[in-house]
């Protein structure tokens, strides 16, 4: 059985997620961790930073920003964001993002179901 914990971003190293530019990631919770079923991510990316274009066959996806503005294309269709705002992205759907202005955008990130296979030893 998972054991429940408090992870604080000041004691993780962030990296950068695959296909993203001028951004940083922390792990907040996901399989490796005990989280069996969602992945978690505190993002940031910083003015000009983007996501590009990726697919996600077995996970949801959604954002909640805290900070900044930006646009994603999902699967050709436009949608504008920033604080406050949430974007439900479904599996399997093509999907870019993009900083809009000098502000750094600030969001969580989460995948559900988790992508177990990611965190196979």
């Amino acid at each position: 059985m998972a054991k429940a914990f408090v992870r604080s971003v000041k004691d993780i190293t962030p990296g950068v997620p695959p296909k993203h530019e001028n951004a940083d990631s922390w792990p907040l919770a996901n399989p490796g961790l005990g989280c069996e079923d969602l992945e978690i991510f505190l993002t940031e990316m910083r003015p000009g930073g983007a996501a590009l274009q990726d697919v996600h066959p077995t996970a949801d996806h959604v954002y909640f920003f805290i900070s900044g503005r930006g646009y994603s294309i999902v699967e050709g269709e436009r949608f504008d964001f920033g604080p406050g705002d949430a974007l439900f992205i479904p599996r399997n759907s093509k999907h870019e993002m993009y900083v809009v202005g000098n502000e750094t955008l600030r969001m969580i990130v989460t995948f559900t179901p988790a992508r177990k296979e990611l965190y196979k030893k």
